[in-house]
């Protein structure tokens, strides 16, 4: 029993110490920063390929409807493309349906294309939650390590390089973690106020198509 526990120090220390100079747990940390840039380089992207002017966009596809060119209003989505523009699409679709129907499609567009918006964002947030507690792994790891420093060595042969080393990679490995975390937060939160600016868009884009579609219908009728 107490071979088995004295082993267990020595067991976390092989864990924490990875080569010579880096260790396992600041390996993880480096991955978690690479996966976190990589993914907010993507989302930037794909919102950048998703806005379009509205302002003209619209001012074109209340031209469309007011003329009865529900065709042209067809293509000049499909020429936009964009968010906003795939949602205008489904509710001019359902041009001669009811105001719930030509609403539900618009909704059910919407859905689809906001997942699109944040997809893979939420890993950003896991991350900006894993990356300190990894680190704060790491600083155990290196605290137990340095204790079993102490307690093999003795008090006479204790050796304050090796300590010192053992303390030094846990408070790397915490502030390592706080460097991904942080900016892994602000991107995070980033991507979620420009996918929101999407949704406020969206929806008075969308009742402003409605009412057109409406109108014009009554008209006719």
């Amino acid at each position: 029993m107490d071979s088995n526990v004295a082993t267990l120090p020595a067991i976390l220390a092989g864990i924490f110490n990875y080569g010579s100079n880096w260790n396992l747990i600041l390996f993880i940390i480096i991955g978690c920063s690479i996966v976190s840039f990589t993914i907010f380089i993507e989302r930037l992207m794909q919102l950048h390929r998703s806005e379009i002017d509205t302002n003209q966009f619209i001012i074109g596809m209340r031209k469309h409807i007011k003329d009865g060119n529900l065709v042209e209003a067809i293509q000049q989505c499909e020429k936009t493309g964009g968010t906003i523009a795939a949602i205008i699409k489904a509710g001019v679709l359902k041009h001669n349906r009811g105001k719930e129907q030509i609403e539900s499609a618009m909704e059910i567009a919407g859905l689809i294309e906001i997942a699109r918006l944040e997809k893979n964002a939420k890993i950003l947030s896991i991350i900006a939650h894993v990356a300190p507690l990894i680190g704060l792994l790491g600083t155990v790891l290196g605290f137990i390590q340095a204790f079993a420093e102490m307690r093999l060595s003795g008090l006479v042969d204790i050796s304050a390089t090796r300590i010192g080393e053992a303390m030094e990679y846990a408070l790397v490995t915490t502030a390592a973690g706080l460097v991904v975390a942080i900016p892994s937060v602000l991107a995070y939160n980033y991507i979620v106020s420009r996918v929101e600016s999407f949704v406020l868009e969206i929806q008075t884009s969308s009742a402003e198509i409605v009412d057109l579609l409406l109108d014009r219908e009554e008209g006719y009728a």
